[in-house]
């Protein structure tokens, strides 16, 4: 397998990876597993492996959908234990407990494509051959590692942070800001990503600045204005290290 070939795969792995557990997970369906319902874990396992089988179909072959049928079930069994070992009153702030989930993902994720890449016949057939050419594969690889460093940073972090703020003192989690205030922080780290990655960070100071204006006159409030900063600068954080990531992996 060439090499350009392998890092593909590895990013769209994680980017099926990421849709599953980011986009495509509702909160309903972490209810459902914090209660234990197996079909919400079956569905969930499906999700999983039908998306890693649909991203990868051009190097799909028989072996190649065995390593992820096994890896979808390795992500069932660490999303059993973890949701087994967590208490269920904690498991909307548990940002520690996600840390830990999303790395033991990884690890496996790591290990698949590892697997993978020992099949030397793994490589894009039929149609697919003809028009995924070295330089094309390059490409397209440079605009999946952008792909996954959006996805982990926006949506992956928006589920991080959410987990985070909940699980500060009540004083300051009473001011929890809910519904709007998700999309809110949603564009906030897409806008100061897309600022990073274009190298125009002074623009971070003025989404700072229109986002604080929104918030002026409850800012005089020291609880809320605590709340307020602590996620601003989760999310501030997180779009400098999904930017700063990107720039190692170029």
């Amino acid at each position: 397998m060439e090499l350009s070939s392998k890092w593909l795969i590895l990013e769209l792995l994680l980017f099926s990876h990421g849709v599953a557990d980011f986009v495509l997970q509702s909160n309903k369906m972490i209810e459902n597993k914090v209660t234990r319902r197996r079909t919400t874990y079956i569905s969930h396992f499906f999700i999983v492996w039908g998306l890693s089988v649909l991203f990868l179909y051009p190097f799909i072959s028989w072996q190649a959908g065995g390593v992820l049928l096994g890896l979808a079930f390795t992500h069932l069994v660490i999303d059993w234990i973890g949701y087994h070992l967590t208490p269920p009153h904690k498991i909307d702030s548990n940002p520690l407990g996600f840390v830990l989930d999303q790395l033991s993902h990884l690890i496996f994720i790591l290990l698949a494509w590892q697997w993978l890449c020992h099949f030397s016949h793994l490589s894009s057939f039929g149609f697919y051959s003809e028009i995924m050419t070295p330089d094309w594969i390059e490409k397209l690889t440079s605009v999946m590692v952008v792909g996954n460093v959006y996805l982990y940073v926006v949506f992956g972090g928006a589920i991080f942070i959410g987990k985070a703020m909940r699980s500060l003192p009540q004083e300051v989690r009473k001011y929890e800001i809910t519904g709007m205030g998700r999309y809110i922080g949603i564009l906030e780290r897409t806008i100061i990503l897309t600022f990073i990655l274009y190298q125009a960070v002074t623009g971070i100071a003025f989404v700072l600045m229109a986002k604080s204006l929104t918030r002026y006159q409850e800012l005089n409030n020291k609880s809320f204005a605590e709340y307020y900063l602590i996620g601003t600068l989760w999310s501030t954080a997180l779009a400098l290290i999904g930017g700063l990531f990107f720039y190692l992996c170029k």
